[in-house]
């Protein structure tokens, strides 16, 4: 068969005939399809295919731009030894590919083949890819070249075994020629075999012998025997003149195999039916690989609707063709709405121009499309996409079409404009806080500072640093200390933390600063490997710091120097720092002091506690800065204190109150002292009335009815003597109790007498309020002078007894006083009362509430004083 001329559509052109046996336009165009796909799969520029004739190689078939020469090459020894030939790069490696490419144009570099053998192994000829540029194939596709060298030599094989079919007289002969990789088998007509070629003793593994007057059923398996399945065969070859099939067969060995086949009948000349001719080629690895292959798409298929990318095809005008299931279940629309152009609805607006801008890009120029864009969803919202394309190209480079995934971005690009802004906002915050960054390499030993960190250290912009130029920058005094630290944090076995504080002295300017280091450690495979962190300034706070410890200990001295109870209120928090005086002078222990605000109002007399919660308040509430008041405030004892407290309220920029500090000073004694002067004052001021009132009524009973008036003048003399020293004894006890034997005695001292006492007192020590105090003694002076002037004090034997005593067998005690006279004067009873006893009963009686009992008896004057001894004691009311 001749040349055919070059087509324009780069189909193969058949070059020369079958070398064997002649023309055959079949096999000659089954070659160039091999030509054809064995290009396409390698993606070259050419192919071509040579067969064996004799001692030379034929071009069978090319593919490609121009013309050979030379369609025949002489073979070789060696030339067709491997199964494949690869020259990546023929100028480098010549070898076979010379031969091959003489006549070809010029440029050609890439030259690979795989070797085209017959079943029983011998060459047939050589499948070549050809291509200009100099390069090495995929294990796929030199995969596929060999599987196509092989479909080229069974097509050889059956296109020549076809030919046989025809030719009954030569079938011996031509089982013997070639068709060794096809089991051709004759039967009689009832099954039994009668010639078995050495393609069926290869492929089924019997022997003519062996198999020569059995049965067929012995090549079909159990179920198809059961099945009546050779029966069947040979009725329908009989019926319809052939009986083709594809189905399991058995070896010898009892394997199975998957075969090709197809039953003829064998008849006479009359055309009657002498037996049958059965062939079977094994299609076992060619089902395997069309098994994998339908898998292989099956799962593509599936993958592609499974997969949570939308994929599409697009032509090469841009339309898109075909899209898989995730489209519509996304978009909401459907495939057919959104071909060829019916998918930009679903771009966002503010997106589409650019989208198809660069789409219109990518298509100019063949390559591949690359976008990210918003789509709508089905239920109106739009979500990011990255949206890609590669074009896919036919043999000539020329683009055919476009193969694109959209894959749903959305929540990786919020999650970068999140990361984004989160670095943003780090950076204004790293500048705003003039925080430096360091990261050491500590594999490369490499120290990188920012700018900041360096300025801490004393150092100008972009200077260079190392670990040397770390340690000579920190203050000598905390050098090791933090040398130290670092060796701790890049410890593998150890926290991998770093947070130091200390000192740098400038290493160009000199300055001293304080600056706080944090810093991480990273450990790989039990290695540290890295060693970041931050640098910053904290010199004004140190300083600060400094200067609040400095204040704090003076405040603490100062507290300490004080009585006062010093506090501080935190309105915020409600917290009340107290002082050590709190527990001095109130006595409180620190486990009994809550630091509250309710705690310290809580401890306010009930009485003062509403009027201090509104006054301080008033002032904390308003615009005012200092607060005093006083109150009573309960000691740990149960007793309270009177208190004088000061605070000064602390407020923020805004005027908002944030604290309020004060001291409570104890002004119980000054309020003591104040209550106990007002009261003296005002006892004073009763007690002269009263005084003014006892005198005014000494001398009206004195006076009244006086005949005598010297003696008069003497009696009201005594008396007011009697009143002055009952004065003088309440003064000396500041008129608030008298002892009743001081009392007994000041007003009996005149009468007494020191060489023979005629006046003899006794009883327990009782003290007595003033009022009462003043009475007895009147009522004593006046005993005293009757008893001087009439009774047992008026001549030299008689004396008096004054006794007293309390009286507890009552419910309420009372005192009880006796005066007595004894070996005096005989005791008249006077006829009537005169002023002294009226005075010693009315004056008695009257202020102290008790009765008054005078008696006359013979022995002497007898005179019993009693009252309640609570009267006697307590009298707010006294002079």
């Amino acid at each position: 068969m001749s040349h055919s001329t070059p087509r324009p559509d780069g189909d193969a052109r058949p070059t020369a005939g079958d070398p064997c046996d002649g023309a055959d336009a079949v096999l000659d165009q089954c070659l160039g399809d091999v030509a054809v796909l064995a290009r396409d799969l390698c993606g070259t520029e050419a192919a071509a295919l040579w067969l064996i004739a004799g001692d030379a190689l034929h071009l069978g078939a090319e593919v490609g731009p121009g013309r050979r020469g030379m369609p025949v090459v002489p073979l070789r020894g060696g030339m067709l030894r491997r199964p494949v030939l690869l020259a990546a790069d023929v100028e480098a490696e010549p070898g076979l590919a010379a031969p091959l490419l003489a006549g070809a144009p010029a440029g050609l570099r890439l030259c690979a083949g795989a070797r085209i053998d017959a079943a029983d192994g011998d060459a047939l000829g050589l499948l070549c890819v050809l291509d200009p540029r100099p390069r090495d194939l995929s294990e796929r596709q030199v995969d596929g070249l060999m599987r196509l060298a092989r479909q080229a030599g069974a097509q050889i094989e059956a296109r020549r075994a076809l030919r046989m079919q025809g030719e009954e007289q030569r079938w011996q002969e031509r089982i013997l020629e070639s068709a060794v990789d096809h089991a051709i088998m004759a039967m009689d007509r009832n099954g039994r075999v009668t010639r078995w070629n050495e393609g069926a003793r290869r492929i089924l593994g019997w022997s003519e012998e062996e198999m020569r007057g059995r049965r067929i059923d012995a090549i079909f398996t159990p179920e198809d025997c059961a099945a009546g399945r050779p029966e069947v065969e040979m009725r329908q070859a009989l019926e319809e003149g052939s009986a083709p099939d594809e189905r399991w067969h058995l070896r010898r060995s009892g394997e199975r195999f998957w075969a090709l086949g197809e039953m003829m009948p064998l008849r006479a000349e009359d055309g009657t039916p002498t037996g049958f001719l059965k062939i079977l080629r094994d299609r076992t690895e060619q089902r395997r690989s069309e098994t994998a292959l339908r898998d292989s798409e099956r799962r593509f298929e599936a993958l592609s609707e499974l997969a949570p990318a939308i994929i599409w095809q697009g032509r090469p005008d841009g339309g898109l063709s075909a899209v898989n299931d995730r489209w519509p279940a996304y978009s909401g629309q459907s495939a057919e709405e959104a071909v060829p152009f019916g998918w930009t609805a679903a771009v966002h607006p503010h997106d589409l121009p650019a989208l198809l801008a660069l789409w219109q890009d990518a298509r100019s120029d063949g390559t591949l499309y690359e976008a990210e864009a918003r789509l709508r969803r089905h239920d109106g919202t739009y979500r990011w996409f990255l949206i890609r394309a590669e074009p896919q190209r036919d043999a000539n480079g020329t683009v055919v079409g476009w193969l694109g995934s959209n894959n749903d971005i959305h929540d990786r690009r919020r999650a970068e404009e999140a990361l984004h802004k989160a670095e943003d906002q780090l950076r204004l915050a790293v500048e705003a806080t003039g925080i430096g960054i360091f990261d050491y390499d500590l594999v490369a030993n490499d120290l990188v500072w920012d700018d900041r960190v360096r300025a801490l250290f004393g150092l100008p912009p972009g200077a260079p640093v190392g670990y040397d130029t770390f340690l000579d920058g920190v203050h000598a005094e905390d050098r090791a200390r933090v040398h130290e630290a670092v060796e701790r944090a890049v410890d593998p076995a150890g926290p991998g933390l770093f947070d130091v504080e200390y000192r740098t002295v400038g290493l160009v300017d000199g300055i001293e600063r304080w600056v706080a280091a944090l810093g991480q450690a990273i450990v790989e495979r039990g290695r540290s490997v890295r060693f970041v962190g931050t640098v910053r300034d904290v010199t004004a706070r140190r300083r600060a710091e400094d200067e609040l410890r400095a204040t704090e200990e003076r405040y603490r001295l100062a507290s300490r120097a004080t009585n006062d109870a010093i506090w501080d209120w935190d309105f915020a928090s409600n917290h009340v720092l107290w002082n050590e005086a709190l527990q001095a002078a109130y006595g409180y222990r620190p486990e009994q002091i809550e630091p509250t605000g309710d705690w310290w109002i809580g401890h306010i007399h009930p009485c003062d506690r509403d009027r201090i919660d509104a006054s301080i308040h008033a002032v904390i509430d308003g615009r005012g800065e200092h607060w005093n008041d006083e109150y009573r405030f309960l000691r740990a004892d149960g007793s309270y204190a009177d208190i004088l407290d000061r605070g000064y309220v602390i407020r923020d920029a805004r005027g908002r109150a944030v604290r309020m500090i004060g001291a409570m000073f104890d002004i119980s004694p000054r309020k003591r002292a104040e209550e106990r002067q007002q009261l003296l004052t005002s006892e004073l001021q009763h007690r002269v009335k009263n005084t003014l009132a006892l005198v005014q009524a000494i001398a009206s009973q004195t006076f009244r009815n006086a005949t005598d008036l010297d003696s008069t003048r003497e009696a009201f003399a005594a008396r007011l003597i009697s009143l002055g020293r009952a004065h003088d004894i309440l003064t000396q006890a500041s008129w608030t109790a008298a002892p009743v034997a001081d009392v007994v005695a000041g007003a009996l001292g005149v009468h007494r007498d020191a060489g023979s006492p005629r006046i003899r007192v006794g009883g327990p020590d009782v003290p007595l309020a003033a009022k009462s105090s003043l009475s007895l003694a009147l009522v004593l002076h006046e005993l005293a002078t009757n008893a001087a002037k009439y009774g047992a004090l008026s001549n030299e034997a008689g004396h008096v007894e004054v006794h007293w005593h309390v009286i507890d067998e009552t419910p309420q005690p009372r005192f009880c006083l006796i005066w007595s006279e004894h070996d005096g004067p005989p005791v008249v009873p006077p006829k009537r009362k005169g002023f002294g006893s009226r005075l010693i009963e009315r004056s008695f009686a009257a202020e102290t509430g008790g009765s008054v009992r005078l008696t006359y008896e013979p022995s002497g004057v007898r005179c019993r004083l009693e009252a309640p001894l609570g009267l006697m004691q307590d009298q707010p009311d006294a002079l």
